[in-house]
């Protein structure tokens, strides 16, 4: 045993400080590297380009955006929901990405954007986040950096989110831990606490709304956790917790979160479909189930939605935490009551997360009324089942934890051989990822003609547009274009935003201009042939024609 400990010996060999962190840089270029192909990294795979798709909006955000003069909010644009316009930010552009991209596109071309790079970056801090908290329990060892870099880089609900590329910036949430547990070992002092995280704050202020929910329920959590042990008085630990939110507010006031004028989109489903099965954690979903653990047979989304709910650990993890409940009971137990704050913060996030219809399969085994002030934030947070993702990296940081800082160095060689067991498990994710970055783009209707038409086009409108019956793939594929060369459009694809339904059928009381350039959705109810003859005043041979999208109407001359 002592010949076998002396060999281990090389896995807790401290490394220094720049060092490691490099080695975990190159760690996250290594496995982005194996990941992703490079056409998806610089932007041009076609997934990126489906006109029925998230990325596709995202996409055609910052092209409006930066198309678009220079407005505020910063992120205001006149391109959509024109002529009112509407913020960019919910098109899901990532503002700290979109603002210096904007001053660097005059260089670039029309189409060029940033997802491929974001998505790259995110996962390289990743494995940084991954470890730092590692390093917090080892210290700047081999072991600490392989494990806390490759499990962090493996974690499925990073792995599963290729179609929301703001929302892959999840070390955010690594990072806010580690300066937590670095505070609770009193190697942080609370002046430094307070700084870093309401950096973190603010960062996910700029990145994502859903990201700063998860971040700001951390932040709480934490300070609530230092009064408790009374650290810091009250009143101190009050203002550290009042002090982000005016920052917050003006933030997303300069951002443009707040430019809502134009009216709210139609009420949408999410808070319960998108919720978590209570079999994610443990057999995945169907887009990528576990390997090892069987599903066969059961059903991993009972609603068509629990995919956004996809918190599956890994049989790797799991079998870290079974064996760390059955080898250390007494262990475990003061460890939750010494974090009982973190713990109660994992209890509600994961209440949240089930939503109030909990599924098992697709048997719902309890329901429940809301809470009348829980309600409102199931409106905006519709997305429940993303709550888990802190819970999942808080029962990860602790896994790897409880392995690095046991005596034996066996558990350190066990670690390693856990990081290979987790990466097989993970193949299924992995082949979502080849397929998902290697599709072709997809398109709606004809590219080359609509490209055509708006970009000699002065104004694009479709009627009725998105939230008043349009159909959602029909904006998003005129979006495309109009975005692309800077032409406004009077509807918009967007998370929350677009404008009052009566209004913008009064363009067609107007007298025609040339450039115009009308879609008028097939089989609407509302746009009979004879309302939209009386619209091209007495010129509808002449510039409209049925095709598959509906009537369309090009204004040449008058």
């Amino acid at each position: 045993m002592t010949a076998v400990a002396g060999r281990l010996a090389v896995l807790d060999r401290p490394l220094g400080r720049a060092l490691y962190y490099g080695l975990a840089l190159l760690l996250g270029v290594l496995y982005v590297a194996r990941l992703f192909p490079l056409d998806f990294l610089t932007g041009h795979s076609g997934f990126f380009f489906d006109t029925r798709t998230d990325p596709t909006q995202h996409i055609t955000g910052i092209w409006a955006f930066v198309h678009d003069q220079w407005r505020f909010p910063l992120l205001h644009t006149a391109l959509l929901n024109a002529p009112e316009g509407a913020s960019a930010a919910y098109a899901d552009i990532i503002p700290l990405a979109a603002i210096p991209f904007k001053l660097i596109s005059g260089l670039l071309p029309a189409d060029a954007h940033y997802l491929g790079v974001w998505i790259l970056g995110c996962y390289v801090l990743q494995g940084v986040a991954g470890a730092y908290v590692a390093a917090v329990y080892r210290g700047h060892t081999p072991v600490a950096l392989l494990a806390g870099c490759l499990f962090a880089l493996m974690m499925p609900s990073l792995l599963i989110r290729i179609p929301h590329a703001a929302l892959h910036a999840q070390f955010l949430l690594i990072f806010m831990l580690g300066l937590y547990l670095r505070w609770d070992q009193r190697t942080l002092a609370p002046r430094c606490l307070f700084v870093g995280s309401l950096g973190l704050l603010l960062l996910a202020g700029s990145i994502h709304p859903y990201l700063l929910a998860m971040v700001f329920a951390f932040y709480a959590a934490v300070w609530l956790a230092v009064g408790v042990r009374g650290e810091l008085s009250s009143l101190r630990v009050a203002a550290a917790l009042l002090a982000p939110l005016p920052l917050l507010a003006l933030e997303f006031y300069v951002l443009g979160y707040f430019d809502v004028a134009s009216g709210l989109p139609p009420s949408e489903t999410g808070y319960i479909e998108s919720s978590m099965n209570l079999l994610s954690p443990l057999l995945g979903t169907q887009l990528a189930p576990s390997l090892f653990l069987p599903s066969k047979g059961l059903v991993l989304d009972a609603t068509g939605m629990q995919i956004d709910g996809h918190n599956y650990l890994g049989v790797a993890l799991l079998g870290m935490l079974l064996f760390m409940v059955l080898r250390s009971p007494r262990w475990l137990l003061a460890r939750c009551r010494h974090h009982w704050v973190l713990v109660a913060l994992c209890v509600g996030l994961t209440i949240y997360a089930l939503s109030n219809r909990i599924y098992l399969s697709n048997l719902v085994v309890l329901e429940y009324p809301l809470p009348s002030f829980i309600e409102p934030l199931t409106k905006i947070f519709r997305g429940s089942g993303r709550f888990f993702w802190p819970v999942g990296y808080i029962l990860l940081m602790a896994a790897i934890g409880y392995f690095l800082t046991r005596v034996n160095p066996v558990y350190r060689l066990a670690l390693l051989v856990l990081i290979a067991v987790q990466y097989v498990d993970m193949c299924h994710h992995r082949a979502y990822l080849a397929e998902a970055a290697g599709r072709s783009p997809y398109f709606s209707h004809d590219r080359t003609e609509w490209d055509r038409r708006v970009s000699q086009a002065k104004q694009v409108y479709l009627l009725p547009n998105y939230g008043c019956g349009g159909s959602a793939v029909d904006a998003l594929f005129l979006q495309y274009f109009t975005a692309l060369h800077g032409k406004p459009l009077n509807t918009g694809f967007l998370a929350r935003i677009v404008g009052h339904c009566a209004e913008r059928t009064q363009v067609l009381d107007q007298p025609r201009t040339p450039g115009e350039l009308f879609v008028f959705g097939a089989n609407s109810p509302d746009y009979p042939r004879e309302r939209i003859e009386r619209a091209m005043q007495g010129h509808y041979a002449q510039w409209c024609r049925q095709e598959s999208i509906g009537t369309v109407c090009q204004v040449t001359g008058l």
